[in-house]
């Protein structure tokens, strides 16, 4: 969100969360810049019809829609993309980065966020795989590679998600089939988790990779 923040200076811009899920994220930043044009594409038509029905609770605006990632999502829409812990669940990856590209305005923006090709979770019990990857992450340079193949510039290319965070993402998966009002109460404790992990105050190796690219 910080990086969506510093793009967009105050102004508003079309922003798609692609693979939105739920629609947690996608929601939060129509709720937070009501000056934003937000939309969401997913595949799965379940999870989208909870998206929807969230946004419409909590009285926000958000243009959720059915969508193949490597299908068409539109040709210079949108000031910025956010690909969040999605990649790792689709087969033809690089085409959907490049349709991604695509879809965004000369100079957009594109966030990603995956895992690190080694990630282990912290705690023994939590689960060892990401949902439904097809893939267990990426290292640094694959990642790199796929993004300058779809023809985004890298601006900065970073690990996450160490301990601090960890931790939190981990207690946040043992209450996801909690209702959807509990399972909002844990963002306070991802931001305040992500926060610590930039204060450095984490431990460990990389368990993701943030990247921030260009479209030229």
């Amino acid at each position: 969100m910080r990086a969506l923040e510093r793009f967009a200076d105050g102004q508003p811009i079309h922003v798609l969360d692609a693979g939105c899920g739920e629609g947690l994220f996608a929601e939060l930043a129509a709720r937070r810049h009501p000056t934003w044009r937000v939309a969401g594409f997913d595949a799965d038509l379940p999870l989208l019809q909870r998206a929807r029905q969230s946004a419409e609770n909590e009285g926000v605006t958000v243009s959720f829609e059915q969508r193949d990632l490597t299908g068409d999502l539109g040709d210079c829409i949108f000031d910025a993309v956010v690909a969040l812990e999605c990649l790792e669940e689709i087969d033809h990856d690089t085409e959907a980065l490049a349709r991604m590209v695509d879809a965004l305005k000369p100079g957009g923006l594109l966030l990603v966020h995956v895992p690190e090709r080694n990630w282990e979770p912290v705690f023994g019990g939590s689960e060892r795989v990401w949902r439904h990857e097809v893939r267990h992450g990426y290292d640094t340079s694959e990642l790199r590679a796929k993004l300058e193949r779809a023809g985004a510039q890298v601006v900065s290319l970073v690990g996450t998600s160490r301990g601090t965070v960890r931790v939190a993402q981990e207690l946040r998966d043992r209450i996801k089939t909690s209702r959807l009002s509990i399972r909002l109460l844990a963002l306070p404790l991802s931001a305040a988790a992500v926060r610590l992990e930039g204060w450095h105050m984490t431990w460990g190796r990389p368990r993701a990779l943030f990247a921030q690219a260009r479209k030229p």
